[in-house]
């Protein structure tokens, strides 16, 4: 399921080639916070990706409180900076209701590549 999800978001994109690289950083976040939700946001999810100007928006939904210093992380996939936020489940419906863009746009825009959990509410 990952790699059929990842296959769709990244076909006719500059970043076709991320696909292998991109499922092994998923994996690890997964097996590292075991989510209830990964969301790829951003222009990815959009079809915007540039390569050499954009960036990878991931947003890791887990269902307990995250220290704030591992929040927000950076990593690289090949030469594409990877941006990765971890938010937990009530902390991620209150910035939604606050109508916090980024988390609004990655609920709505976004692209589920990752479920194992019940559905947000939106």
């Amino acid at each position: 399921m990952l790699r059929e999800r990842l296959r769709e978001i990244l076909r006719g994109t500059s970043a076709e080639d991320l696909l292998e690289p991109l499922e092994e950083l998923l994996v690890r976040l997964i097996e590292r916070f075991n989510p209830v939700r990964i969301i790829i946001s951003g222009s990815l999810a959009r079809r915007r990706f540039v390569r050499g100007l954009s960036d990878i928006d991931i947003l890791v939904i887990v269902n307990y409180d995250i220290p704030r210093d591992v929040r927000f992380e950076l990593a690289t996939v090949e030469d594409v900076d990877v941006e990765i936020t971890v938010i937990s489940r009530g902390e991620l419906e209150r910035a939604l209701r606050e109508g916090r863009m980024f988390y609004v746009d990655a609920v709505k825009y976004g692209v589920e590549v990752y479920s194992g959990g019940q559905p947000l509410r939106e």
